[in-house]
């Protein structure tokens, strides 16, 4: 079986609302369960979740006080659509 290949994408959230990590972490940990996937859990530097055939993993890099850069991270059989279902519900996050 060949391995997959790794897609990806980023996207930048920014807002004062965001207090800290743990804002971006479980932002994150929600989107993957909100586009579907299982087992969604949160490691020491990621939040990963799978589907039947593809695995997806996000991370971020803190660019300045409440400013982020998420980098979603996915292989798999569908792992483009994967990836855009978890970006499509990180885009639409509104910090209050």
């Amino acid at each position: 079986m060949p391995i997959p290949s790794l897609s990806w994408r980023s996207i930048q959230l920014s807002s004062p609302a965001i207090e800290s990590d743990s804002d971006i972490w479980n932002t994150i940990k929600g989107a993957m369960k909100d586009a579907g996937l299982q087992n969604v859990k949160k490691n020491a530097s990621d939040v990963n979740g799978h589907s039947q055939d593809t695995i997806v993993a996000a991370t971020f890099v803190k660019l300045a006080p409440h400013n982020y850069m998420l980098i979603i991270m996915a292989a798999g059989d569908h792992a483009s659509g994967q990836r855009d279902k978890v970006f499509n519900k990180l885009k639409n996050v509104t910090f209050l």
